[in-house]
């Protein structure tokens, strides 16, 4: 028998009246939701991960299943996509949700003092990725090191647990399933405003099209972020898919650009990925909107913080020299598919402001 699939539609339907005013904020987030589409949907979430990962009662689990959030079974087997359930909790204003919590905790920064945006920085990290195939005898792993230096930082020590060897940036590892690398590294910011008024327009455009909702702040499939048709067709866009984007439309304005992936550093530290503009003074500038709506939306942007994402750097941001949508690793694994799983942290250190 197929599964049950269940489909986004409009909400307010079978939901006690009681429990009204509890589960509103979730249906019109659902109501709003742009579902993954069939081909990156992947329903891996069961109920009790809905639950947690959603930070909400039985009661709204259940109104969002009645109200048509995208699912496969019912009842105790129902099975969820991880984006979907991250998407609806994103817009439910729900701060015991984790995605919502994460965001807001991620953004604070932009409420402190400016000073505080570009102090350098020093932090404790490490890096573990894992190969998913449990029958992985080893198989080989290339790994792109951060590079904090192209914003004036610098890597102070990064050492890996394997036996490895390092050229040109990238670590090799021989014989292993997976990899550990800990360390610590050094971040510097810069406050460097735009010059270019070509640059600044496709900042204010596209943070404005976002803003109003012509185009729609989710995350997402990873390969949906590369799929520039589907994303197009469903308007919607995350770090990945906004710096890609502008890319080719500074591109076609005759500006020099590139883009780059990295980290946000923190409470909490997430993956980014942003844009560069060289700027009319030769400097190599991040446009960033991304940082600069969600410091909106969570209601955390101190004055002059959306012009800071206009070109300047933050010293939370954990560069690579790797273009937005491309790998930091690659897996060649003997058994399996080379797919593999990671984290990173990185902790303050003692010192910072």
């Amino acid at each position: 028998m197929a599964p049950q699939v269940g489909t986004a539609t409009d909400a307010g339907t079978a939901v006690p009246a009681a429990a009204e005013a509890a589960v509103r904020p979730w249906l019109q987030a659902l109501h709003d939701l742009v579902p993954m589409p069939e081909k990156y949907r992947r329903f891996q979430v069961d109920r009790a991960g809905a639950l947690a990962l959603l930070g909400c009662r039985d009661l709204v689990l259940d109104a969002l299943v009645a109200a048509g959030i995208p699912h496969a079974g019912s009842g105790e087997a129902v099975l969820f996509d991880y984006n979907d359930l991250a998407n609806v909790a994103l817009y439910s204003g729900a701060v015991t949700s984790v995605p919502f919590a994460g965001q807001r905790m991620m953004i604070r920064y932009a409420s402190a003092a400016p000073d505080t945006w570009t102090a350098p920085r020093g932090w404790d990290v490490e890096w573990r990725l894992s190969c998913r195939d449990k029958e992985c005898p080893g198989g080989q792993w290339r790994i792109a090191l951060p590079t904090p230096q192209v914003f004036g930082g610098r890597v102070d020590e990064l050492d890996c647990d394997q036996e490895s060897v390092t050229v040109d940036g990238v670590l090799t590892v021989t014989g292993s399933p997976s990899v550990r690398l800990t360390g610590r590294v050094s971040t510097a910011g810069r406050h460097t405003p735009l010059r270019s008024a070509v640059a600044r327009r496709l900042f204010d455009d596209t943070l404005a099209e976002l803003l109003d909702g012509r185009t729609r702040f989710q995350w997402m499939h990873p390969l949906l972020r590369l799929d520039r048709a589907a994303v197009e067709e469903i308007r919607i866009m995350d770090c990945t898919v906004c710096s890609l984007r502008m890319q080719r439309q500074a591109l076609a304005e005759g500006l020099t650009v590139r883009t780059r992936r990295g980290r946000f550093l923190g409470v909490l530290d997430a993956e980014h990925s942003w844009l560069e503009v060289l700027d009319e003074d030769d400097v190599w500038k991040p446009v960033d909107p991304i940082f600069a709506l969600l410091s909106i939306r969570h209601g955390r942007a101190r004055e002059g913080f959306v012009d800071f994402c206009a070109g300047s750097v933050p010293s939370r941001f954990l560069p690579w020299t790797v273009a937005a949508g491309e790998p930091l690793a690659e897996h060649r694994c003997p058994v399996g598919d080379g797919a593999w799983d990671n984290t990173f942290s990185g902790t303050a250190a003692k010192g910072n402001s």
